[in-house]
This record gives structure tokens, C-alpha cells and sequence, in this order.
């Protein structure tokens, strides 16, 4: 009897051994918080942990890396894959040594969250309230879960600051605001305000995934895992101003219309939208990569060519070459609102600016011919052209002379500010303007003065061969004036 007693005993205590200690939540810095009960939930469903065993720091400021760190925790994702050196890494500032390195890989994937440039996450800078709403949404939307309707919460009917709120932040803000997710910030007088712009602390995150853990219906039915993606081809050639739409093969079959996210290395040189289509915008290569949601990627390497415009492109065709997209003036491309230009719209001109050198002929004092050179400014997409351009004129039977050449220049609106105008020899090829009398230079000779520019004459033949027009209008003539939109 005594040794079945023991034996009971020692089961008992085995059995007690083998049940997990639950340490209880508590932090020095949230014993009269207004969060305490909403950090306490957060901890014990390992969304949020202390910033060490004791404190919870209530009041420090949330940063992108943590919150999507605490997006990643919600959904549950596997680190096993998303911490390995097979995940994708995207941004310089996201060392995979960090913690919440998984976690942005896993939202880019996703398209839940981006850099603040294609090389940078800045994880640890502060994440705003509008941002948070914006995050938020993201996830909801992207991992197909829905949001259940709150019970017995005071919903405020608007925010007194709902202006402020950034365009592409208002409709996030007011999904949550109608959820009860976000709750704004109530004043002495009742009136309740979003703040958009202020740094959300850990205990209002903390409070906010709380929420958002209860509200949550998540999707019963995710879409299949992919377990291949590749594109057919691994390089493309595509024109300036031109377009190439990426489909890549997804395997298997049941996973093809997975979501994917769609990156470019270089913007400036080409973007590419949430469908693949890529449009190229600038010289050079860039990569264009392609992921899907658990972490597999495919790149294919796209060169942007430099071909020359030419006489047959349209006003809408030449407006992608130059900023990839069409604008109704060209000339005001990089003009303020209101359609003038000050000098921080010419130094912005100036940045899509290169320097081109240029052979031409001209003449010496005994009228004899001689190569000089010519360095000005052009567009940077327009470079190439105007290089070919003068390559034949100086390779030309006429050798015509050329003692002046303009660019790019400050000078109100006209296509000098956008680099796509040059004159050439102005004093002897002049601008003269029968209704107001203006006049720059001082004529027009062609045959009597070499520097004079034939209408039909080889200068003008090759620029109209490219595309450019020479100033003639109705009551306006400007000899020297070679315009790629002929204005």
C-alpha cells in the first residue's frame, strides 16, 4: 500500500514537472499605463516583447522595422523559410543579422509594405499614423482577410483633421476609423483628431493590434503555394518610350493566378506596374524582378536602346522618350503649377541634363574651313540623337559653318528649358516677330552669308530627318531655331 502510495505521489510530481510555467506579464513601465491591459494581451499572443525583462518602454516610438516585424508575428509567418539565405533581400539597410529582416522580406513579397527608395527601407526611422493605417490595410487586403463589424465601440463620425490626412492614406484611415480600429485622440472640447503625421508609440500599437486580432476573419482559403516562377526569356531589348509586358510562367498550374510583386533596379531608367508591363524611360539596363508571396523570384535583365528619334514619331511618342508620359506642353514639363518656371524648377530641368561635344566646321579668317568643337546641354534622352545629328552634318558635302551653338538654357518657358531646342549661328539666322516687331540677330542671308541655314538645305534635311522642326511659323520666323516639338 505505502509503495502504491509513492508510486502515485512520484506520478503526480512528474506530471507537474512536465506542465509549462506561464511567467506573468508584467513591466515597471505599465503598472498605471492607459495601455496596460492591451500590452499585456499583445505579449501574451507574442506580438510585441519587452525591450527587456522588465520594461515595455510604453511610450517609445514605433519604427518601420518593428511594425511589420508585429504584422509578420499576426499572420504567423514561417521563419524557417524567411530568415534562410534563400529568402530574398531587398534593401542595403536590412542586414539579415536583424530581427526584423524576415519580416520585410516577407511584407515586400507580399505587397504589404516598400522601401523608401529601391535600395532603402530606413527600418528604424519612426512610423507615422497614417502610415500605420495604410500598413494595416495592406495586410488585410493582400492576405484576402476581411475585418468583422465592432460591437458597442464609439465609432467618432469623421476626424476634425481628416484634411490632413495624405491623399493615398484616406481611405486606410477611414476603413479603420469605421472598424474601430483607430480611434483618434479625443481634445477637452469632445472633438476627436486623427494626428496623421505623428509618430505612433509601442502602447498605441500595442492597443491597435489588439484591436485588429479581434476583428480579424482571416482567409479560410489561401490561394496555392507556387513552386516555381521563371520568364521565358532572361534579357529583352526595348526601345525609349517603349513598352514590354513580363508574363512569367508560374508552376503548378493551381498557383498561376497567385499575387506577385513587380520591382525595378533602376526607376529612372525603367518602371514597371502591378501587371508586369514595363516601360522604359531612360539609356541603360535594368532588372526587373518578379516574387511571389512565399518568397520565389525570377529577373530578367532589360536594356533600354539607344535608337534615335526620327521623322515619323508623334507628339505623344516623342512625350514618352523624353519623361514617360504624355503632357499636354512639353514646355512646362518641369514648370511650377502654375506654368512658369523659378529656380528650383530650372536646377530640377537641370538634373535631367547632359553635356554633349560636338565636331562641326567653321570658318577661319581667310574663310578657309577648320574643325573646332561645341559642348552643350541637352535632354539626357534626347543626347544621342543630337550627337548623330551633328556627326552628319559634319560629315556632310556642305560642311556648313558653325560658329555658335545653344542648349539647354534658363530663359522662361520654350524648349531650351527642356533641352530639346538648339540654335545655331543666331546673329546670322535671326528671330523676328511681324506682329509685336521683336527681332534677335540681325538676318537671314542664305547663299550671301555661309552662316546663314538654307530651308532645303542639308542642316535642315538632317534635323527634319530626326524629328526636329526649324522656327517658321505664321507670323513668327526663327532661323536658328531647331526644335524637337516644334515649338
Amino acid at each position: 500500500m505505502r509503495n502504491r502510495l509513492i508510486s502515485a505521489l512520484l506520478a503526480l510530481l512528474m506530471l507537474l514537472a512536465a506542465i509549462p510555467t506561464v511567467r506573468a506579464i508584467a513591466f515597471e513601465d505599465t503598472e498605471t499605463h492607459w495601455a496596460k491591459e492591451y500590452i499585456e494581451n499583445a505579449v501574451s499572443l507574442d506580438l510585441f516583447k519587452g525591450v527587456s525583462e522588465t520594461l515595455f518602454d510604453p511610450e517609445g516610438t514605433m519604427t518601420r522595422g518593428m511594425f511589420v516585424t508585429v504584422l509578420g508575428r499576426l499572420e504567423g509567418i514561417d521563419l524557417n523559410f524567411w530568415d534562410s539565405e534563400d529568402a530574398p533581400q531587398f534593401f542595403d539597410d536590412v542586414p539579415r543579422s536583424q530581427y526584423y529582416a524576415p519580416y520585410i522580406s516577407w511584407a515586400v513579397c507580399n505587397g504589404i509594405a516598400d522601401g523608401m527608395s529601391p535600395t532603402t527601407f530606413l527600418p528604424n526611422a519612426p512610423i507615422t499614423r497614417e502610415q500605420m493605417a495604410k500598413l494595416i490595410a495592406f495586410y488585410v487586403q493582400h492576405m484576402r482577410h476581411e475585418l468583422t463589424a465592432p460591437q458597442d465601440v464609439a465609432i467618432p463620425e469623421t476626424f476634425e483633421d481628416a484634411d490632413d490626412i495624405s491623399v493615398w492614406a484616406k481611405d486606410s484611415v477611414d476603413v479603420l476609423r469605421q472598424m474601430g480600429i483607430l480611434n483618434g485622440l479625443q481634445d477637452e472640447s469632445g472633438a476627436v483628431s486623427f494626428l496623421p503625421a505623428k509618430s505612433s508609440t509601442r502602447a498605441e500599437c500595442a492597443a491597435v493590434f489588439c484591436r485588429i486580432n479581434g476583428a480579424l476573419v482571416r482567409n479560410q482559403n489561401p490561394p496555392a503555394v507556387p513552386a516555381g516562377i521563371s520568364f521565358p526569356a532572361d534579357t529583352a531589348t526595348v526601345n525609349i518610350g517603349g513598352t514590354l509586358q513580363l508574363t512569367p510562367s508560374i508552376l503548378p498550374e493551381s498557383a498561376r493566378f497567385c499575387s506577385l510583386v513587380w520591382r525595378s533596379s533602376d526607376p529612372k531608367i525603367m518602371s514597371v506596374d502591378a501587371n508586369g508591363l514595363v516601360t522604359c524611360t531612360g539609356f541603360g539596363t535594368a532588372v526587373i524582378s518578379v516574387y511571389t508571396p512565399n518568397g520565389l523570384h525570377a529577373e530578367c535583365r532589360i536594356s533600354c536602346e539607344k535608337h534615335y528619334a526620327s521623322a515619323d514619331e508623334t507628339k505623344a511618342e516623342k512625350c514618352l522618350r523624353l519623361f514617360g508620359e504624355v503632357v499636354s506642353d512639353p514646355r512646362t514639363y518641369y514648370a511650377g503649377d502654375d506654368g512658369y518656371y523659378n529656380e528650383e524648377d530650372y536646377l530640377r530641368a537641370a538634373k535631367d541634363m547632359v553635356d554633349v561635344t560636338l565636331q562641326v566646321w567653321d570658318l577661319n579668317d581667310s574663310g578657309e574651313k577648320y574643325t573646332r568643337y561645341f559642348t552643350i546641354k541637352v535632354h539626357k534622352n534626347i543626347a544621342a540623337t543630337v550627337v548623330q545629328i551633328f556627326r552628319e552634318i559634319y560629315a556632310g558635302e556642305e560642311k556648313f559653318p558653325i560658329h555658335y551653338l545653344g542648349g539647354f538654357s534658363y530663359g522662361g518657358v520654350s524648349e531650351h528649358t527642356i533641352g530639346t531646342a538648339i540654335d545655331i549661328n543666331p546673329n546670322e539666322n535671326y528671330y523676328y516677330n511681324s506682329k509685336t516687331g521683336e527681332q534677335v540677330g540681325s538676318y537671314w542671308k542664305p547663299g550671301e552669308d555661309p552662316y546663314s541655314i538654307p530651308l532645303d538645305g542639308e542642316v535642315a534635311r538632317i534635323f527634319k530627318k530626326y524629328g526636329f522642326s526649324q522656327g517658321i511659323w505664321n507670323w513668327t520666323v526663327d532661323y536658328m531655331h531647331f526644335s524637337y516639338f516644334a515649338t
